[in-house]
């Protein structure tokens, strides 16, 4: 893909400048387990003993939100680069920003996923003064700046193909994550990064909630009643909200609202917007209850695949109780597009239309699904029908795979459906498979060269009559 080979975020600058801050180790911040009572304050221990002390090498300023910055720093110990992440020195006061940073960082600890940045520690610098955490540092780019760069709308089959991979992963991670009852309640592609070497990391779990867990394993997880009362709030980012986020009651949250976002990563790799891209220009006006306009009629040219966004707008339904009810079957029904025909563009042709034209280019291949058309040639002035053809039968394939002009014309003769199978999708099926391409790309120039015979035949017949 081709934001896997991007310029990373996350530039390492300088080893020179130096600060020390206070860790608190192992030992000392071993984080409650999933279902007890929050908030999750540091012990006291931690912020008075001097042994806990390690140093850490300022590098650089790698991003900034509204709870405070992220810095690369350096560990001299263990001779690596981690992410710090520290809590704006305006928030220090404020308990609900120490509740909310906090909580971030131990509800992302515990999420062990491949798919999940791993958080190395909680601490507070000397004096206790800022609250940080340590995560590894991810060498890459987000999802977005991926979406929004290169080809022009519809994805080639390979790309779509790669971004379908990303989206599984993040779908992994978030059904891992409701698995152990946390709803991260702001995915977006800005919260995704996507490594150098194709790591895929849901990031930013700073608005998650705790929910009661269903899982067959594992404890039920709670947020105490004092915490929940603290943290409920409309908090979201308005061009991919939920509608059951407008509201601050997190009773009505659940693994849904996470499906409704993921629904809305899967609108934006169709159609390069967010689903509520007119609310976030104007999030004054925001109605949470509007209806998310189709992919396809923000493309309406483009031939975006049906089956993908049907798939997106079924994530992306007003009520709850009308998607998905989890993210694993989300996730199948993706998987199935990728394998399947469904991943390919339907096109409709009037009676009389002409769909191929003898003797221009060709860059698609056709599959009836419904309806009949007719192939001809006209030879000598005269139009000479080939054949009919009706659901299952395929044309337009020669011209593709030789990269030569059409051999014939193609008309429908009533209502016509087909699917629509690119030269890029052919490329992509063979080139898999060296082999089996040279055979197919022989048999289709040997139809070819007996096309042009045969043709020569008739007009010769032609000439003697």
């Amino acid at each position: 893909m081709a934001g896997s080979k991007g310029k990373p975020e996350a530039t390492l600058v300088s080893e020179s400048d130096s600060r020390e801050v206070r860790t608190v180790e192992s030992g000392d911040t071993a984080a409650p387990p999933l279902g007890s009572s929050y908030p999750p304050s540091l012990p006291p221990q931690s912020r008075a003993s001097g042994a806990l002390s390690t140093r850490y090498q300022l590098v650089a300023e790698v991003g900034r939100g509204g709870m405070g910055a992220v810095h690369c720093v350096f560990d001299p110990s263990l001779r690596r680069s981690v992410a710090m992440k520290v809590l704006a020195p305006e928030l220090e006061q404020d308990a609900f920003s120490v509740l909310r940073f906090e909580l971030e960082a131990q509800i992302t600890g515990q999420l062990a996923h491949p798919n999940v940045v791993p958080v190395h520690e909680l601490g507070i610098e000397p004096g206790g003064s800022r609250r940080y955490f340590l995560m590894k540092l991810v060498d890459g780019e987000t999802l977005t700046s991926v979406i929004h760069a290169g080809e022009l709308l519809p994805w080639h089959s390979g790309t779509l193909d790669e971004l379908l991979g990303v989206f599984l992963k993040i779908c992994d991670a978030v059904a891992f994550a409701h698995s152990r009852g946390v709803v991260h309640r702001d995915l977006k592609p800005d919260n995704v990064m996507l490594g150098s070497f194709g790591q895929v990391y849901v990031m930013d779990w700073g608005l998650a909630v705790l929910r009661p867990s269903h899982a067959s394993v594992g404890e039920p997880l709670d947020v105490a009643k004092g915490t929940a009362a603290q943290i409920e709030c409309v908090a979201c980012t308005p061009a991919y909200m939920a509608p059951e986020q407008a509201s601050a009651d997190l009773s009505r949250l659940d693994a849904r609202t996470d499906v409704f976002l993921l629904g809305g990563i899967l609108y934006e790799m169709l159609t390069r917007q967010p689903p509520r891209e007119s609310q976030a220009r104007r999030p004054n006006a925001l109605s949470a209850l509007d209806p998310v306009t189709p992919p396809e009629a923000i493309h309406p040219t483009a031939f975006l695949p049906v089956a993908l966004c049907r798939i997106a707008m079924r994530a992306l339904e007003i009520a709850p109780a009308d998607r998905y009810q989890d993210v694993l079957t989300l996730r199948a029904d993706v998987e199935r597009f990728m394998r399947g025909a469904d991943r390919f563009a339907l096109r409709t042709y009037q009676p009389g239309e002409r769909i191929v034209t003898e003797g221009e280019a060709g860059d698609e291949a056709f599959i009836i699904t419904a309806g009949f058309c007719v192939a001809y040639k006209t030879i000598e002035g005269r139009r000479r029908v080939l054949r009919e053809m009706g659901p299952g039968d395929v044309f337009g394939e020669t011209a593709v795979l030789t990269r030569g002009a059409r051999t014939a014309s193609v008309e429908a003769v009533d209502a016509l459906r087909v699917m629509v199978i690119t030269r890029d999708s052919f490329g992509d099926e063979l080139g898999g498979n060296p082999w089996l391409a040279a055979f197919v790309r022989t048999l289709a120039e040997r139809f070819r060269e007996t096309d042009e015979r045969c043709t020569a035949l008739q007009r010769a017949l032609d000439e003697r009559r």
